[in-house]
């Protein structure tokens, strides 16, 4: 069996993992854990490591604190590889068989498949003033990440359709943010304004028949009649879920968590160290990165 050095192994997996056509997030996961073992490594000429030598790399990165899921993901990655180099017959064994891999915590919130969303947003009956509303609450929630408070506390003035933008003035800790939505959203957005009617900028942008702004209650009633009309019995629609929905789509689509970070108005990006960053403006990355537009073709 011929010996490899590392970066000839690289060389390899990267074009096995191209011909199989995989997705360009998952290309650059695996490109950042390989580059980050090889500079542990000394270098593309390095040989193969050993299990004792993966496991002190695994120590390495918990100790520079990590986050246990950064950690976890780029472990797997490098086990992808391997695993590659054992199938390919250019290993006999891999050394991660012997290489535990730090367990991520198990509170991560629950998300909700592409597949249910969309089945969540054709609930809506396009034709009913009720139905354009709710269209545009789902979208407004599945683009931009909205909290429940910060949907409910908008205002007519609050929300930019030539911009595709929405000013964001009752976020969590009193932080005003802008957040940004793709087309499909901005299409829902302006046929609801169409069928609200004429209203002052200082007046509610999502409002109940009567004109009264929406609680709390009436969006998380919202999305409970959707979800049953929907078919998801049994499945948890929450304005909180669709907010975790939307970050979750929006990297799998190839937006950059840095990006997304603003987007949500978070301060730290410690869950997010493994994704590279991604030039350009907050609004073209959106733009590129909608899951609204990606879902539905926008």
């Amino acid at each position: 069996m011929e010996i490899l050095t590392f970066g000839q192994a690289v060389e390899a997996f990267q074009v096995y993992c191209r011909s199989k056509g995989l997705a360009r997030r998952t290309l650059e996961i695996y490109g950042e854990a390989l580059a980050q073992l090889q500079a542990f490594l000394g270098g593309p000429t390095a040989p193969l490591p050993s299990s004792q030598k993966l496991r002190t790399f695994t120590v390495q990165l918990l100790d520079r604190g990590l986050a246990v899921t950064t950690v976890n993901i780029r472990l797997r990655a490098i086990r992808a590889f391997f695993n590659f180099l054992v199938r390919d017959g250019l290993l006999e064994e891999s050394p991660m068989k012997n290489v535990p891999i730090p367990k991520v915590p198990g509170q991560f919130p629950r998300v909700l498949t592409p597949e249910r969303v969309v089945a969540l947003l054709r609930a809506c009956d396009h034709s009913t003033w009720t139905g354009i509303r709710n269209r545009a609450i789902v979208l407004s929630f599945v683009d931009t990440g909205l909290r429940l408070e910060e949907l409910i506390g908008l205002d007519v003035g609050d929300v930019d359709l030539i911009g595709h933008r929405i000013r964001v003035r009752h976020a969590k800790g009193g932080k005003e943010r802008f957040v940004y939505f793709g087309s499909t959203t901005a299409r829902a957005l302006r046929k609801w304004t169409k069928v609200r009617g004429y209203a002052p900028a200082h007046a509610p942008f999502f409002v109940t028949r009567d004109g009264a702004r929406l609680t709390r209650r009436n969006v998380q009633r919202i999305l409970e009649r959707l979800a049953k009309k929907a078919g998801l019995d049994g499945v948890k629609v929450s304005p909180h879920r669709l907010r975790h929905t939307a970050a979750t789509l929006f990297v799998a689509f190839g937006g950059p968590l840095p990006a997304l970070k603003e987007l949500l108005g978070h301060s730290s990006l410690r869950t997010t160290e493994i994704y590279l960053h991604m030039a350009g403006s907050l609004r073209e990355i959106q733009a590129m990165a909608s899951p609204a537009d990606r879902l539905l073709g926008g």
